[in-house]
């Protein structure tokens, strides 16, 4: 497995291409606006503060080889700063931290829990009307969490770039150092964003290609399948490794609506598949589960 290529740390990294549609977004040029293809499929005003939680619970599903069944929580957490120093230039900064909770008997050997903490620094400039560049840098902390050392710090960086093939197509490419230790340590960007109508949307990528339906301005109705995964160090000797990852396909859908101009509450469920547990740096082999279903509540604040 050690010369296995990682999922996760490219899927990981690719969520620039979600984060940077945002921010470039939000600093357009001004006298460029009837330039955008449809007025509805527009996201109300963003805020320069804005913070996130989001919550999976995952059903019990069998442990392929030990026995007995694994549950999982997911907890997501943000905060995020915004800087528009003029229209052509956007920059942010934040905190993000996710934690990954597992229930498993001690036979299987699992870790307890799996947690990241990161700074994320962002920026976009808009050299022209249809060309926007930008960066993302991410240093944080990948654990078990027993206790921390050097080895755990994690420096994922990106470059990307944006370009506007047309009032309804748009095209993403760069290149990401992944900072992961047993994955490819550049690779490729790529995103597409289409649309079709003043209704629809389409995202395609990773980790999330997504069709959204928009009734209105204010809610987003979607089906998207995603990719889940990351790499930690491990610190407790009972597992036989040094280093593990996590990964899993899933198939959801839900809805997304403004209560108010500062509050935007989400909703979904879905399917988990291919879920797995590699394990690095020791003499044990990777973990299978079976499937699983999930719910997940999203709520989202802005001022």
């Amino acid at each position: 497995m050690n010369k296995k290529i990682s999922l996760s740390a490219l899927c990981y990294i690719l969520a620039v291409l979600v984060s940077s549609h945002t921010l470039a977004s939000e600093t357009a040029p001004v006298g460029k606006q009837d330039s955008e293809p449809v007025s509805i499929v527009k996201q109300p005003e963003k805020k320069l503060w804005e913070t996130s939680l989001e919550s999976s619970w995952f059903n019990g599903s069998t442990i392929h080889g030990t026995g007995g069944e694994l549950s999982m929580t997911e907890l997501k957490a943000a905060f995020t700063r915004r800087f528009l120093p003029n229209p052509l230039v956007g920059i942010s900064a934040g905190i993000q931290y996710s934690l990954k909770e597992f229930e498993a008997p001690q036979t299987a050997r699992l870790p307890e829990s799996l947690q990241r903490l990161s700074i994320i620094m962002g920026g976009e400039y808009h050299s022209s009307d249809d060309l926007t560049y930008g960066f993302r840098l991410s240093p944080g902390i990948s654990s078990d969490n027993i206790h921390f050392d050097a080895s755990d710090i994690r420096v994922p960086v990106a470059l990307h770039a944006t370009y506007k093939m047309s009032r309804k197509l748009s095209l993403t490419g760069g290149v990401a150092y992944t900072g992961h230790k047993h994955s490819a340590p550049l690779l490729p960007l790529i995103g597409i964003r289409y649309l079709p109508t003043e209704q629809w949307f389409l995202a395609l990528g990773l980790p999330r290609t997504a069709v959204v339906y928009k009734p209105n301005r204010e809610t987003d109705i979607f089906v998207a399948g995603e990719f889940s995964g990351g790499e930690y160090r491990l610190h407790d000797p009972s597992i036989g490794a040094d280093i593990v990852s996590y990964r899993d396909y899933r198939l959801l859908a839900g809805a997304e609506t403004g209560l108010s101009p500062y509050v935007r509450v989400g909703i979904a469920g879905g399917y988990a598949f291919a879920r797995e547990f590699d394990f690095y740096e020791g003499n044990r082999r990777d973990v299978q589960l079976d499937n699983a279903l999930f719910g997940r509540l999203t709520i989202k604040l802005f001022w």
